[in-house]
């Protein structure tokens, strides 16, 4: 997207989310999900949950049509310019290198299983994870520009391996064995709520990089809605669909048992590779900011940090999926919270910022800090509106 283009509308906005969320660990949250909650209930932990990161994201969206500009540049009023540089890229950094190991993770697993299948050699999971996870830096560095006719492709072929999945599994299932599904092991339902919030909250916070660009703020705002909430729904269920009648929560298990196992985990392969070199572009994108290098050292950064990231596909990151969308939540979320209060609730937002703004980065901090101690499932929405309550509260006072 060129700077001219502040006209973008509504739908071609939506068309750029739902790509974005139609990936392998949006249906991961289905299948985590329905290993503890009934089909109907995950189904409302996940429409409650990618709400309330909508409803955030359509403030920051907003307040970036009025001042045309992306995250880290409109959280420098509130956390000052160092501040927003240090800890809104170093959070994006780490966050989509995280995505970055799980997606290569699944990438390596799924390999490994095409080629046992086709009666090839039994490679380790770790080795597949490394070999995905260096083509995928390699796009990142050297073809981003054929990403998005990498993205022409997977996105219609995940969507269309979808509908197989589904049409195949109700030729042998019911809709009411699914509806009748009792997990063995319940989990409090806040808690669903917040892992559903993690799991697109990075997108919330980034999303002024893209919404920027909409035509006017109703755009922002309706691109956000329609991109996200009935896509990321669709594939919740499809997730927790294919889990209940397939009998596994592994998502490479479950598409191997389809039937097809070479097309299925082509696909599989397919939708995290597109899904990946944007996570690692992101991440290289958001370090080279962090460490204030030049525009020229990117390609650099991002080989860097994708050795970190295969790394941690080496060692098995999918493994603690669920501890990962956790920690998410609570380093994201407080950050929309202080922008937000900057913005409209304290109205202290300043076209030129100072270097720190140290109300800013404790507000965040309190935020933070609360969702680590907290035991209640709750704090994942307390975290945003402690950070927003303690910005405008400080402000106050310093007044």
């Amino acid at each position: 997207m060129e700077n001219n283009q502040t006209n973008t509308k509504w739908y071609s906005l939506a068309g750029i989310w739902f790509g974005g969320i139609v990936s392998v660990p949006a249906l991961l949250i289905g299948s985590t999900l329905i290993a503890a909650l009934s089909f109907n209930t995950s189904i409302l932990a996940g429409l409650i949950g990618f709400s309330f990161v909508v409803l955030f994201m359509s403030f920051l969206s907003m307040a970036a049509v009025e001042k045309r500009k992306a995250t880290v540049a409109l959280a420098s009023s509130s956390f000052g310019e160092n501040g927003a540089k240090i800890i809104v890229a170093l959070v994006i950094g780490l966050s989509t290198l995280g995505w970055f190991g799980i997606q290569s993770n699944i990438a390596g697993a799924s390999f490994s299983k095409i080629l046992l299948e086709m009666g090839g050699p039994d490679i380790p999971v770790w080795v597949t994870s490394v070999f995905w996870g260096i083509i995928m830096v390699l796009t990142a560095v050297f073809g981003f520009k054929y990403l998005k006719w990498l993205n022409y492709i997977a996105v219609p072929a995940i969507v269309l391996l979808l509908i197989y999945g589904l049409v195949i599994t109700f030729q042998t299932h019911s809709f009411q064995e699914v509806l009748d599904f009792k997990p063995e092991s319940p989990m409090p339902f806040l808690q669903a709520i917040g892992l559903t919030i993690g799991f697109i909250s990075v997108g919330g916070v980034i999303s002024p990089d893209y919404n920027r660009f909409a035509a006017t703020k109703r755009d922002a705002v309706l691109g956000s809605i329609f991109g996200i909430i009935p896509s990321a729904l669709c594939l919740l269920a499809i997730g927790a669909i294919l889990a209940i009648t397939q009998g596994t929560y592994d998502i490479v298990e479950i598409f191997s048992s389809l039937g097809f196992p070479f097309f299925a985990m082509s696909i599989l392969i397919l939708a995290t590779w597109t899904s990946n070199v944007m996570n690692i572009y992101s991440s290289g994108l958001a370090f080279n900011d962090l460490f204030k290098l030049s525009d020229t050292s990117r390609s650099k950064t991002t080989l860097m940090v994708g050795i970190v990231g295969i790394l941690l596909a080496a060692i098995g990151i999918l493994s603690h999926f669920m501890s990962f969308i956790t920690l998410l939540t609570i380093t994201i979320t407080p950050i929309a919270g202080v922008m937000i209060s900057d913005y409209y609730i304290a109205k202290t937002y300043q076209q030129k910022a100072q270097k720190i703004n140290w109300i800013g980065i404790f507000s965040w901090g309190a935020g933070v800090t609360l969702m680590l101690l907290m035991d209640s499932p709750i704090k994942n929405i307390l975290g945003i509106v402690v950070g927003a309550l303690v910005y405008y509260i400080l402000k106050k006072i310093m007044k």
